[in-house]
């Protein structure tokens, strides 16, 4: 599954996640599953045709990504692996940030608290 929804010149992608990390963290070896969501940018192409044809628009390089992951040797809803990515290289997302409150409550660590 894959959404991705359009704001502007920003995008917001969501998708199902599922893989085993080629270079585990220590403790983390077992495979992951959960949700990713991504902050990425649009980009508008230059038309193909005349000034009445459809623009191109594409997702383009990401922002900041948050991973709301836990192990597959976990209960589910455990968010056990819960993680984000505040700084990306390129295509490339930084190192992993832990952070106990994405894991109990990821609604209210995304700033919507009271």
């Amino acid at each position: 599954m894959l959404y991705a929804f359009g704001f502007e010149r920003i995008s917001v992608l969501v998708s199902d996640l599922y893989f085993i990390d080629p270079a585990p963290l220590e403790g983390q070896e077992s495979a992951e599953r959960g949700v990713r969501l991504e902050i990425r940018m649009l980009e508008r192409g230059e038309l193909k045709g005349s000034i009445y044809s459809a623009q191109p628009i594409g997702i383009g390089r990401p922002v900041w990504r948050a991973d709301l992951l836990e192990s597959v040797d976990s209960a589910p809803g455990s968010l056990d692996r819960a993680h984000h990515h505040p700084a990306f290289t390129g295509w490339e997302p930084g190192h992993r940030v832990f952070d106990a409150e994405l894991s109990a409550d990821p609604v209210a660590a995304g700033g919507h608290r009271r």
